[in-house]
């Protein structure tokens, strides 16, 4: 029998810039700003921060190929959340196939905004029973550990989400997250993840950097404006 895995999760700011999912309505974890609120509650960080590395690309370290589920744009315009969860179910080991896991969600859930935890919670209550999710979040306003996190995460050979948001505007967006590059004259990043927007199966990357003045992590380049939410982990099988 399999044992219990945690899965844990991050709650800070991030970003998204190309057509994505609206957020707004949906049940617990899903895209909306009042939605968001049922994520559990924050808890300890479950993280150690270590030194950043110039270059880190998951899927080479660990020999794993990375997993892009797309959009059809067919009924599914809204569920980048359940292609993201698909994502790291299958990077995990937790599922055979991104595609597959990616069909099932399509086949449960309605095409609405909804979130990363849902279609995990679903997955593992219906195909991985002896298997439950923990949720471990930082609120937004200890936004400034994000990056330890992330880092931690990747090294660790997790499945990582991002939630990116627009501000102000209830336009949300969830990625998947397979590496960085750090800048340390800069002190900012680089994320290299992959998308369910673009319709390809490749790697997309845009910049990372940390404001003063509104205490969060914005984006430059791809997603220009927007800036981090939170963030979710799903350990290895």
């Amino acid at each position: 029998m399999k044992s219990v895995k945690k899965l844990s999760a991050i709650l800070v700011c991030l970003i998204l810039i190309i057509g994505g999912c609206k957020t707004g309505g949906g049940g617990k974890g899903s895209g909306g700003s009042g939605a968001d609120l049922g994520v559990p509650e924050a808890g300890d960080e479950d993280y150690t921060a270590r030194d950043y590395e110039p270059l880190f690309k998951m899927w080479e370290h660990f020999g794993v190929a990375y997993t892009d589920a797309d959009k059809s744009e067919a009924d599914d315009s809204n569920m980048c959340w359940a292609a993201s969860a698909a994502n790291i179910l299958a990077w995990s080991g937790w599922a055979a196939d991104e595609d597959d896991a990616f069909n099932t969600f399509k086949a449960h859930f309605d095409n609405v905004t909804g979130g990363v935890y849902d279609a995990l919670d679903y997955y593992f209550d219906n195909f991985v029973p002896t298997v439950s999710a923990d949720m471990v979040t930082v609120r937004e306003d200890r936004s400034h550990m994000l990056m330890d996190f992330i880092v931690s995460a990747l090294h660790e050979g997790k499945g990582v989400v991002l939630k990116i948001k627009y501000p102000g505007k209830p336009i949300g967006h969830f990625i998947t997250v397979f590496g960085y590059m750090y800048f340390t004259t800069e002190d900012n990043f680089i994320l290299l993840f992959t998308d369910s927007d673009d319709h390809l199966h490749q790697m997309r990357n845009f910049k990372v950097l940390w404001n003063d003045a509104t205490d969060r992590w914005e984006t430059q380049g791809l997603y220009e404006g927007w800036h981090l939410q939170y963030v979710i982990s799903l350990d290895t099988d």
